[in-house]
This record gives C-alpha cells, structure tokens and sequence, in this order.
C-alpha cells in the first residue's frame, strides 16, 4: 500500500465517524475540548509572535502557548480515537501499523468550526505530535458534499500565470481567523525563483 487516508467525517460538530480502509467507527460523540482562548493565543502566537515579536514578555507568553500546544494536541487526539466504545482508536492504529509511505488525515465538514480546528497539532498521547511520525502524517481539510461538483473547465496552458490572492474570513460567531496576508509575499518570492517572469499577480 503507497498511501493510506484515515477519515474523519463530522456530520455535526458533535459527531464524528472515522473510517480506514473500508471499515467505520460508527457514529461517535464528539465534544470540541479547544477553548476560545486556545484560539485566540494560537493566532497570537502565529500571527503577531512568529511575525514581529517585540520583548521579553513576548517570549514568555509564547513558551506558555509552546507548552500549551501539546496538550491541545493531546485532547483532540482523545475527543476523536479514546471516546467511545473504542471503535475509533482501532481504525487509527490500523492506519498507523499500516506500510502506506504517505499517510493523511482527513477532516470531512460542512461545519466551519470543525474545519478551522488546530488539526494538525494531533498529538498521540502515548507518542509525538502525528507530523513527527515516520512516515510522516499530512492533514487535509474536505467541505463535505464539495466533490459533487461540476466538471472542470479545460483550459489550454499559458506560458504565463497571473495569481489572484482571495482571503476568505469566516462568519461565524467565535470562529478563529489566522491572517494569512503575509503568505502571498513569501509564495511570490518562491514562485519568482523558480519561474522568474511567469508570474504577475
């Protein structure tokens, strides 16, 4: 097997089902243990911390956040595999012992507040944080029914690619937003390295 994908379909944010390999949990109760103030100091922690920290009180706040981030980690890691009846737990070590080199995670929502949840901060409670397994874990997020789509359009390709930067914030009441305006610089840069003239934006 080259790669597996262990999903995490939420028909709520209250209920999740996780499936391997053909084989499914069940409906399980899911309560979020992320608190609003774990949100607010991860978008500190990544938006105005990494980004331009200013003194000494700036680095005790982030090694309070840094200690934090595990235990985050930690209990969605329970919420999801170590509730229940156990059914949840065996799909993830099936996935886990499996000899797939490229592993993912993927998140099924229609429920933005489960879509913006740190996900990738997973930490195994017996192990590491599920990105420093070997292989590695990837995390992707899914908008439930969004497959059902219409059929691409075929365009022809273009010697030339011109980049449109489109933020989307949430509308939701109390859901987190990570400003992601510093990205489009650092991908220019990159993509004008390695195709220099052949982007715009």
């Amino acid at each position: 097997m080259n790669s597996a994908e262990l999903i995490l379909q939420f028909s709520s944010a209250n209920h999740v089902n996780v499936t391997f390999d053909g084989t499914d949990s069940g409906r399980l109760e899911f309560v979020n243990p992320v608190t609003h103030k774990d949100r607010e100091d991860i978008r500190w922690y990544v938006e105005t911390y990494g980004a331009r920290s200013l003194a000494d009180p700036d680095d005790a706040e982030a090694r309070r956040i840094e200690g934090r981030l595990t235990e985050i980690g930690k209990a969605l890691f329970r919420a999801v595999f170590q509730a229940g009846d156990g059914e949840a737990n065996e799909r993830f070590l099936a996935f886990r012992n499996s000899n797939a080199t490229q592993r993912v995670i993927t998140i099924t929502a229609y429920d933005s507040s489960v879509l913006s949840l740190p996900w990738e901060l997973l930490h195994d409670p017996r192990g590491v944080f599920l990105f420093r397994e070997k292989p590695h874990i990837s995390v992707r997020r899914r908008v439930a029914g969004a497959e059902r789509g219409r059929a691409p359009l075929r365009i022809k390709p273009k010697q030339q690619l011109h980049v449109l930067f489109v933020i989307s914030r949430p509308i939701d009441e109390g859901v987190s937003f990570i400003d992601p305006r510093s990205d489009p610089e650092a991908i220019l840069d990159t993509l004008h390295e390695h195709a220099p003239g052949r982007i715009t934006c």
